[in-house]
């Protein structure tokens, strides 16, 4: 399948990249069988990674919580958080059953600690020019992420709203997809690579610090994808290995 190809092109890259990153870094690979199927996490540290974790689920019978509906979704995510704040988080979300060709969705955005306008504006155009080239809207590829990564408490989202929110694309839009991921992904790196040396103190781990912070409390109090887990018995470690930061501060 296509999709399958693409994703175990991306883990490869992916880790590749990132372990070379971390300067010799740890590199983890676990994987874990429960009930409703298993997972494979790939966890990174050192150098410019404070931590990434690269993880491809494959559930079966996942009851949807609204419906109750059984679905046999697939998931390839991953999250990076970078030693230094001037480097935003990258978050990596992509799902779709694994009976039939799609419906696929995908969530790409940076979170930034210390927002560095100049990379956001960058990322932001290099993904306009993905949406022109598929004919699709930039603002409305993007529509959503503000208002999906944000709380009511907050000052501000943790979306950048740089990258994109692709619901129910058909397999007809795989191209589109993949593409998608394939260019954010390394106009991140770019990023990643640009800003890995730049200077930071005290108040920047701090705001750093805060942005895990507010990821964490997203996790804990609103994400339905993590709810919908925990009620489908997906154990605790794989969660917490998926989508927890390194350090927060609250």
């Amino acid at each position: 399948m296509k999709i399958l190809d693409f994703v175990a092109e991306m883990k490869e890259r992916a880790t590749k990249e990132l372990v070379a990153l971390s300067e010799g870094g740890s590199c983890v690979k676990r994987t874990y069988t429960f009930t409703r199927g298993h997972a494979e996490i790939t966890t990174i540290r050192g150098g410019a990674v404070e931590k990434a974790a690269i993880t491809l689920l494959t559930l079966k019978g996942m009851k949807m919580p609204e419906t109750g509906e059984e679905v046999d979704p697939m998931v390839y995510q991953m999250e990076v958080y970078p030693e230094n704040p001037h480097c935003p988080m990258g978050h990596f979300n992509a799902e779709w059953t694994s009976v039939g060709p799609g419906p696929y969705y995908m969530n790409l955005d940076l979170f930034p600690a210390v927002r560095v306008e100049e990379d956001l504006t960058a990322m932001k155009r290099i993904m306009d020019g993905v949406a022109d080239r598929f004919g699709r809207d930039r603002n409305r590829m993007r529509e959503g992420l503000d208002v999906q990564y944000n709380m009511e408490h907050w000052s501000l989202p943790l979306a950048a709203k740089a990258g994109c929110k692709l619901m129910k694309l058909g397999e007809d839009e795989l191209d589109f997809f993949i593409t998608a991921y394939h260019t954010f992904f390394a106009a991140y790196l770019d990023i990643l690579k640009q800003r890995r040396d730049t200077p930071f103190g005290d108040e920047q781990i701090r705001l750093k610090q805060q942005r895990n912070g507010k990821w964490l409390e997203y996790i804990a109090f609103k994400d339905g994808a993590v709810k919908m887990a925990q009620v489908n018995g997906i154990p605790a470690e794989v969660l917490k290995g998926i989508t927890f930061p390194p350090s927060v501060l609250f």
